[in-house]
């Protein structure tokens, strides 16, 4: 009987609260206007305004489209062309195998693709690898039959020249790479006979930096041709130095071939960006599939491309950007017409890139069609290393993947499309002690799926982050990390049926969900209409903390358990939300169900949501919602999670589209 009419009464009280706000889409005022005219939130009556970004939701809300997500056409069965045995490769004879699998990788990429096998056992890795050539697969038996152990170190002295090797002749395409063990590191030092080439000392985003470089071609105008003495020197905290030296021959008419990336122990890595920046002629609009170049000299109909809009001080000031650094505007296509300085592109563009921001158009050269598939991998020091790499990337995959212990990430992307990283686990990483590590997600990368992941002891996890586009991750199990927008207008992305358990233990913040503030000069503000569907979050403090700038982002469908705080708190330009059908358990008896901290915080919709627990309030803060309708207060107690009538909007969206 208490609880009816506990109930009761707070029902009441959310009534004459919601009783000015339900349907209150009326003019702003001018202090409330958002930063610029708001593009995402269409309702279904608005066809007109519908693009081919968008796609209108069986529940009447208009979404990103999310149809071609992935590699395309599904990852391929690649054939076996190859075993690692064949190039002197051998498992459990605790040998390095790392020369082997660089070599079969090689031939295998030089016939035009396939898979290198590896058998069952364990196999040890020394050095790193890297793969430059399209159609690489390297397939091991399943991670319970096949292991990588990772076993690249840096001596009892600590201190070592990576690249080049003593003695070597080097050319443009070889940097001089120095590493130096990274615990208490305040300085590294390259020098040249007695001329010093670089030197680095720690920032605030340092994290567990162990390697200086300088690039070769630098190298090659820096110093004559001919016999050098390298000397490397790390200095530590309480005046400690160690060092190193080698001899060099230097050759700038050496075609020389690079080192392996030291990113990761196995790293897939394409060209990058190639040839002239080609301004834009006109805005390239949101949803269109063209755009007019001032000129379109060097590409062609087949090219993958990737059309950047600089973080120029308009546009920071614009979304009061704090940071100075960072890739904010970025997506990759391909070329699929070219009408004189006119390019037709194979999907539509997600965010506006204006002309007056400088936006341009360049060519990228990735490797394709590549993947690791079957094995489990295993990192022995404390070095700042990835496990798995892709860099310049597009249709590449992981697959049945197991990390223990990575050095930085333990699966990741940078600059890729249409990627996958599915039925993998993820557990714990050497470095959490911030700048950059342990994350689980995509960085500069459109259009890419992580699907069934499960992660533990990781910071930040699932992660987008740098100007990530079009991405999806999806029935993933985080353990013991928070949910991330981390950086850098990330736009369009989804998080969809993912249980997250967030702890501040690992490097998480404490928060289920957290999307970087415009303020904050190591990451600045997220972009618009990233998603939140039927998800189930835990979390020490509130369930979904939103930094600002944020458009139309769309919360549906979820349940977030809060120990302490609010369900949603948005400040700071935070607008145009529609928050939906959720369940908010929140647990400290203060918190209001949603908190939108500034006045500027407008044109927000909630709608069916069920709060138990908290103050009873739907809202509280400085800003008012333009919506409140059919969100019900209850006792704090146990709630189901929502069911909606779509489960997965992603495979519903693919559906629609096949058929």
């Amino acid at each position: 009987m208490r609880h009816r009419l506990c109930a009761a009464l707070l029902a009441v009280a959310v009534a004459a609260e919601a009783g000015g706000a339900e349907n209150k889409d009326a003019a702003r005022r001018s202090d409330e206007q958002p930063p610029w005219p708001p593009q995402y939130k269409v309702h279904p009556d608005e066809k007109q305004r519908l693009t081919a970004a968008d796609v209108l939701g069986p529940d009447g809300i208009v979404y990103p489209n999310w149809t071609r997500c992935g590699v395309q056409g599904g990852i391929p069965a690649v054939k076996d062309s190859a075993r690692i045995e064949d190039f002197g490769g051998n498992a459990n004879d605790d040998k390095d195998d790392s020369a082997a699998l660089d070599q079969a990788c090689a031939a295998v990429g030089a016939k035009g693709g396939g898979a290198v096998v590896l058998g069952v056992g364990t196999y040890y890795l020394d050095r790193p690898v890297t793969i430059r050539q399209d159609g690489v697969v390297i397939r091991g038996q399943g991670p319970d039959k096949t292991k990588l152990i990772f076993r690249y170190n840096l001596g009892p002295e600590g201190v070592v020249f990576y690249s080049p090797a003593a003695g070597a002749r080097m050319g443009k395409n070889t940097p001089i790479e120095l590493h130096c063990t990274p615990k208490d590191l305040v300085r590294m030092t390259i020098q040249a006979d007695d001329v010093v080439l670089r030197t680095w000392e720690p920032s605030t985003h340092s994290g567990n930096t162990f390697n200086l470089s300088v690039p070769g071609a630098e190298i090659t105008k820096k110093l004559p041709d001919g016999h050098h003495l390298l000397k490397g020197t790390a200095e530590y905290k309480g005046g400690r130095k160690k060092s190193c030296e080698i001899k060099i021959t230097v050759d700038s008419r050496f075609n020389d071939t690079p080192p392996p990336s030291s990113r990761a122990a196995i790293c897939f890595e394409g060209r990058g960006v190639a040839g002239e920046k080609l301004g834009l002629a006109k805005d390239g609009a949101r949803g269109s599939c063209t755009v007019a170049l001032e000129s379109a000299t060097g590409v062609a109909v087949g090219d993958c491309v990737v059309i950047e809009g600089p973080a120029t001080e308009r546009w920071k000031k614009l979304t009061r950007n704090a940071c100075q650094w960072g890739m904010y505007r970025r997506y990759e296509v391909r070329i699929e017409k070219l009408d004189g300085r006119t390019l037709t592109l194979n999907q539509p563009l997600r965010i506006e890139f204006p002309v007056v921001d400088g936006s341009f158009v360049q060519k990228t050269i990735a490797i394709q069609h590549c993947g690791v598939e079957g094995f489990s991998i295993e990192q022995t020091e404390d070095l700042w290393i990835s496990s798995v790499m892709f860099s310049h990337t597009w249709n590449c995959w992981a697959r049945g993947i197991n990390v223990k212990k990575c050095g930085r990430f333990p699966v990741y992307a940078a600059a890729a499309k249409w990627c996958e990283i599915r039925d993998c686990v993820f557990d714990d990483a050497w470095f959490k002690g911030g700048g950059g590590t342990a994350y689980s997600g995509w960085e500069h990368s459109c259009d890419c799926l992580m699907e069934s992941i499960e992660t533990f002891k990781l910071r930040h996890a699932p992660l987008m982050q740098w100007a990530a586009s079009g991405c999806v991750v999806r029935k993933g199990v985080f353990h013991d990390s928070d949910g991330q927008w981390h950086s850098g207008w990330t736009n369009e992305n989804l998080f969809e049926q993912c249980v997250i358990t967030s702890v501040r233990g690992n490097g998480g913040y404490g928060f289920g969900l957290w999307a970087s503030p415009p303020e904050d000069t190591a990451h600045g503000p997220n972009g618009p209409r990233n998603v939140v569907y039927n998800c189930d979050i835990t979390s020490e403090k509130a369930g979904l903390w939103m930094g600002g700038m944020n458009e139309n982002w769309l919360i549906l469908y979820n349940r977030f358990a809060a120990k302490t705080g609010e369900g949603v708190f948005a400040k700071t330009c935070s607008f145009d939300h529609i928050i939906k059908d959720n369940v908010f358990v929140l647990q400290d008896g203060k918190s209001p169900m949603i908190t939108l901290f500034t006045p500027d915080c407008t044109g927000i919709e909630l709608l069916g949501n069920k709060l138990l627990g908290g103050n009873g309030k739907i809202f509280g803060g400085k800003g008012s919602p333009s919506v409140v309708k059919d969100n019900q207060v209850q006792p704090l107690g146990n709630a189901p999670r929502p069911q909606p009538a779509v489960p997965s909007i992603y495979e519903w969206q693919k559906a629609q589209a096949r058929n």
